[in-house]
């Protein structure tokens, strides 16, 4: 550990941010509210390797980086900046900067070796017990390290560490932020949504031999493709604490500005597949930098029953719309007696189909929309699957659903049109989700069978939800599969759904701690009011300060449906 403390430099200062989606209002609460909640400054456990490969930036954008460093407010750390190519200027600012910091370390040669060797030759003098990575044109928040530090003190067993992030502008303003969902190893296959800040213990980063030259451009998505196969300790620090600078030639001014990247990003992922002996297929996306990962069909002697529920006796073209696919037996059940958990559960009961499919009767699928489910729901450790429905105003019915959202669960960019990306990709690329709609839902019969079938005391809503919490706490996970593809007829209703008092209430009643925490596939900092894309607002952060979402009696419960519902 450094034996002495040297007093930070003054961090650069970024301007307010964006007048989109509440975030101008969360940077403001963010610079006032990070030096209560970040308190770390120093540890007796703890050291910090920053690598720094340093190309030809400008001359002050490598400036500020280095003080980004020096002024953070966690003071063990040493900074180790590796020369790539670099410009006379730039060498005399790193060794201007060794002077006056006894932390700094540099690794001058000549030639022009790649970021991937750069790296690696900087990595070689490190002394902490984690790496993390920062572009020579890039910011750390000014307690970056401390909310770093908290998280490592919390779970020391942690091997891979990484945070959200934003990007900034020339006149310093934060932009385009990321806030990103737990760790998503779906997403991840899809996109390296991780991107910045990363950190990973050192040991780890050595049993890997670092970062490998011929995915230059996509070595840090090679590096985490690789680390997964070795650990599960990874957590996220949920808030925003990199700063990408925008600029010509650099991923932060658009996806599209390195389209190397993007097909070095595809190679690599595809010996990560042929190191796991997946036969999948990356198929690029409209969207550069998100990609479709298609797995094998199903192919074993696997047995599918599709159960259409509808609330008509009409019958013929709801079979016929769904005769092309991939399906042993079609079976519509029209029993309006029954609850839709009721009929879902007779019929599981006596089928003799390994994989199970629920749909509503007016969906009208896409070419291997259950081609694709199949695959996804033959996955390990999955559980429920579903896809994207879409109205015929190509408006969006849902993608998974997010526990939480007003209070009870909710369909994330729910009316947004569908052929948009979404925030993060949410409706573009496959991921993990907390729970499934049973209006297009697939699962495996056994698990089904096992998890109790679905609770038939829920009227109307809220079956899904506890079927997939119960699936969830026997370590499944939930998928949504951007390919499969189903529509209905009628377009986007002007009011989304509304639950009953009881539904409400049970779901709390059963499930009250879980309904309590953020949903993983979510964000803390979200809004749960309703359906859209929206950072928390002044008045919701103090509700939840206060307790106002939790539900702690029968008479909480009520007052919340109250408010979220009526």
């Amino acid at each position: 550990m450094t034996e002495s403390y040297t007093p930070p430099v003054t961090s650069p200062q970024l301007g307010q941010g964006e007048n989109n989606a509440g975030y101008r209002d969360w940077c403001q609460h963010q610079s006032e509210t990070a030096p209560e909640k970040y308190t770390i400054r120093r540890s007796t456990e703890l050291l910090f390797s920053v690598i720094v490969p340093v190309h030809q930036p400008e001359d002050q954008w490598l400036q500020e980086c280095i003080d980004s460093v020096r002024g953070q407010f966690f003071a063990d750390w040493e900074l180790i900046l590796a020369t790539d190519c670099s410009l006379a200027s730039s060498i005399k600012i790193l060794q201007d900067n060794q002077k006056r910091e006894p932390r700094i370390k540099l690794k001058l040669e000549t030639g022009q070796p790649g970021i991937s060797a750069t790296s690696n030759r900087a990595a070689n003098l490190a002394e902490g017990q984690y790496l993390l990575f920062l572009d020579h044109d890039d910011l750390l928040h000014p307690y970056a390290m401390s909310a770093f530090a908290e998280t490592l003190q919390n779970h020391p067993e942690t091997d891979l560490l990484y945070s959200d992030e934003d990007r900034f502008d020339n006149n310093k303003q934060r932009l385009h932020p990321g806030f990103k969902p737990k760790f998503s190893k779906q997403k991840l296959l899809s996109t390296n949504y991780i991107h910045h800040a990363l950190l990973i213990r050192r040991s780890l980063f050595e049993q890997l031999r670092g970062f490998r030259s011929q995915y230059d451009g996509s070595q840090d998505y090679d590096l985490l493709l690789r680390a997964i196969e070795k650990t599960q300790y990874i957590q996220h620090v949920p808030d925003v604490l990199y700063h990408m600078r925008i600029h010509p030639g650099s991923l932060s001014s658009g996806a599209e500005a390195k389209p190397l990247a993007h097909q070095s990003g595809r190679e690599c992922l595809n010996d990560y597949f042929q190191r796991q002996n997946i036969a999948a297929t990356i198929e690029e996306s409209p969207i550069p930098g998100l990609n479709h990962i298609i797995y094998p069909p199903v192919t074993d002697k696997s047995k599918a029953l599709l159960l259409l529920l509808s609330d008509q006796t009409e019958q013929t073209q709801k079979l016929n719309n769904w005769q092309t696919q991939q399906i042993d037996e079609i079976v519509v059940c029209a029993r309006t007696d029954l609850s839709i958990a009721e009929r879902c559960n007779h019929f599981a009961k006596q089928s003799q189909a390994d994989i199970l499919f629920f749909a509503d009767a007016d969906l009208i699928p896409e070419t291997d929309c259950i081609r694709h489910l199949s695959s996804f729901v033959m996955l390990p450790e999955t559980g429920l699957v579903t896809g994207k429905l879409i109205y015929a105003d190509n408006k969006l019915h849902s993608c998974g659903l997010i526990r939480g959202i007003k209070a009870s669960a909710g369909r994330w960019h729910y009316s947004c049109l569908s052929q948009d990306a979404g925030y993060g990709g949410w409706m573009a690329i496959s991921h993990e989700v907390s729970a499934v709609p049973w209006q297009l839902m697939a699962v495996k019969k056994d698990i089904f069978i096992a998890a109790g079938l679905f609770d038939e005391q829920y009227q109307h809503h809220g079956f899904e939800i506890d079927l997939a919490l119960k699936l969830e706490q026997q370590h499944q996970n939930h998928l949504y599969c951007a390919k499969a593809l189903a529509r209905y007829n009628s377009p986007c209703p002007m009011q989304s759904e509304t639950w009953s008092q009881q539904d409400f209430v049970r779901l709390w009643e059963l499930w009250q701690h879980q309904m309590q925490q953020t949903d993983p596939c979510f964000h803390p900092e979200f809004s749960h009011y309703d359906e859209s894309i929206q950072l928390s607002q002044h008045t919701e952060r103090t509700l939840k300060g206060f307790g106002v979402f939790n539900g702690y009696d029968t008479l909480s419960y009520k007052l919340l449906w109250q408010c979220f519902q009526n």
